[in-house]
C-alpha cells in the first residue's frame, strides 16, 4: 500500500467537482444499499485516477479488480474477470480506450442488464466430434452479482460512442492548481513522518506540472536529498537537488526549454513534426505529454500553421542571457 495515497473521499484533495459528484454518488448508494454507477474517468496521467477508483471501493466495502486494457487480448479474458466479480466490488479498467471493439460488445450486456452471454464449450467441441456443423454455438446468459466498472482514460475522444454512453456518469479530472499540490504535498509529508514547512511544498509544487502523482515523486526525491544530506529540508537543499534533475524554478525540464529555444529561435511557426523531430521525441509524446503544460502556462500557442513561443517564452530566454 503506498503510503502517501488518500484512503478516503476526505482525504482526496483537489479536483471539487468530481469530488462534490462522487460524494453523491456513494451517499445515495449506501442508502439504497446498490453499487455505485459505472463511471468512466477521464484525464492526463497521474491526477489520481486509480486512487479514485480505490477510494469507491474502499467506501462500499468490495474488492478493486484492477486491469489495464491493453492487456485485455480475448473475450474469453474479459468474460473470465467479470464471472469472478463478487458483490460490490469494483471492476477497474485502466486505459479503457485500449480495448478492442469486440471485447467491449462483451461488457455492455454486463453494464446494462447485470449478465454475460457464455458460450458452452463442451456442448460446441461434443458437437464437432460427432461431425455436426450446424454453424450455431450454444449460449447460456449468466447474471453478475452487483458490482461497479470503473473506467480510466487519458484519451477520452478514441472510446467508442456506444461505451462512452453505457457509463452513468463520464468525469473529466483537470490539472491541479499549485496551492492544490501544496496540500497534497503536506498531507504526504505528513504520512511520511517528513519534516517540511509550507513553502518547500509551494516550491515543490511549482515544479510539478499541475500533476499529483508528479509531485509526490518529486517530494520523495526531495526526501531522498535531504536524509542524504544530513536531516534538514532548507530552500538552498531543494534548489539544489531540482538542478541535478534539470528542473527550474518555473518547472520546466530540459525537453520543455528546448522545445521553446527552437521556437524562440524559428523565424515563422512550426510544424509539430518538425519539432518533434528536432528534440528526438515522437508526436505523441510531444503532443500529449510536453505541449500540454506549456500551453497551460502560456509559452506557446498553436496556429494553423504549427506551434509558435509567446512572449512569456521569449522573455523567459532573455532573462537567461542577461
Amino acid at each position: 500500500m503506498n503510503p502517501t495515497r488518500p484512503l478516503t473521499l476526505n482525504e482526496f484533495v483537489g479536483q471539487p467537482a468530481v469530488r462534490r459528484i462522487l460524494g453523491v454518488l456513494l451517499a445515495a448508494a449506501k442508502k439504497r444499499t446498490e453499487p455505485v454507477p459505472h463511471l468512466l474517468l477521464s484525464g492526463p496521467p497521474g491526477l489520481g485516477k486509480t486512487t479514485l477508483a480505490r477510494i469507491v471501493a474502499a467506501e462500499m466495502g468490495g474488492r478493486l479488480i484492477e486491469m489495464v486494457g491493453s492487456a485485455v487480448k480475448t473475450t474469453s479474458d474479459m468474460t473470465h474477470h467479470l464471472m469472478q466479480l463478487k458483490a460490490n466490488d469494483v471492476l477497474f479498467i485502466d486505459e479503457i480506450h485500449a480495448l478492442p471493439r469486440r471485447i467491449e460488445e462483451v461488457m455492455y450486456p454486463a453494464m446494462e442488464d447485470g449478465c454475460i452471454n457464455v458460450e458452452q464449450r463442451g456442448f460446441n467441441d461434443l458437437m464437432k466430434q460427432l461431425g455436426v456443423q450446424s454453424g450455431q454455438k450454444s449460449v447460456t446468459t449468466q447474471r453478475l452479482p452487483p458490482f461497479t466498472l470503473i473506467a480510466a482514460t487519458t484519451l477520452l475522444g478514441q472510446c467508442s460512442a456506444p461505451l462512452r454512453s453505457r457509463f452513468r456518469q463520464v468525469l473529466e479530472l483537470q490539472p491541479y492548481t499549485d496551492s492544490e499540490l501544496q496540500e497534497i504535498l503536506k498531507s504526504a509529508a505528513t504520512r511520511l513522518g517528513f519534516l517540511m514547512d509550507d513553502n518547500l511544498a509551494l516550491e515543490i509544487a511549482r515544479r510539478s506540472r499541475g500533476t499529483a502523482r508528479i509531485a509526490v515523486n518529486n517530494l520523495l526525491w526531495f526526501r531522498d536529498c535531504v536524509e542524504g544530506d544530513g536531516g534538514v529540508a532548507t530552500p538552498e537543499l531543494l534548489k539544489m537537488a531540482f538542478e541535478m534533475k534539470g528542473i527550474d524554478a518555473q518547472g520546466l525540464t530540459q525537453t520543455d526549454r528546448e522545445v521553446l529555444r527552437k521556437l524562440v529561435e524559428a523565424t515563422d511557426a512550426v510544424g509539430v513534426e518538425t519539432l518533434a523531430t528536432g528534440i528526438g521525441e515522437s508526436v505523441e509524446t510531444l503532443t500529449e505529454s510536453i505541449e500540454p503544460h506549456l500551453l497551460r502556462h502560456g509559452y506557446i500557442n498553436r496556429t494553423p500553421r504549427g506551434r509558435v513561443a509567446t512572449d512569456k517564452a521569449r522573455q523567459l530566454f532573455q532573462e537567461v542571457t542577461v
